[in-house]
């Protein structure tokens, strides 16, 4: 059998990627990868490895652009509000944000005892 360039390695684990992210098992992912590109459990284990590890790379490196976009979004709500004299509304877009930033904080504040409880059974 003839190996696989880089190239269709590389898209071959980007469609297992989506599958995986589609919700397919393994088990269908081998089907798919014996039927469309003729190889075995090993090396679909293998490239669904690598396939994890795409997806995983992907959100990571999305994390802080898209807390970025979210704090600029409410920023430029809250401007729009405060052009608009919608006091209401900007000043619950700036708890929205100030939520987001992890700088509201609530109080809670009990009295009695506190107990842990724990439902594992003996």
């Amino acid at each position: 059998m003839q190996k696989a360039d880089k190239g269709i390695v590389e898209q071959r684990i980007k469609d297992i990627a989506r599958l995986l992210i589609n919700g397919n098992c393994r088990e269908d992912i081998v089907l798919h990868s014996s039927t469309q590109w003729n190889i075995g459990e090993r090396q679909t284990d293998k490239y669904i490895a690598r396939a994890k590890i795409l997806v995983e790379q992907s959100v990571k490196k999305r994390i802080e652009y898209d807390y970025a976009k979210a704090v600029r979004r409410y920023e430029e709500l809250y401007r729009l509000n405060m052009d608009k004299k919608d006091y209401k509304t900007a000043l619950a877009v700036n708890k929205e944000l100030t939520t987001l930033q992890g700088l509201f904080k609530q109080q809670i504040e009990h009295s009695g005892e506190v107990q842990f409880i724990c439902n594992i059974p003996d």
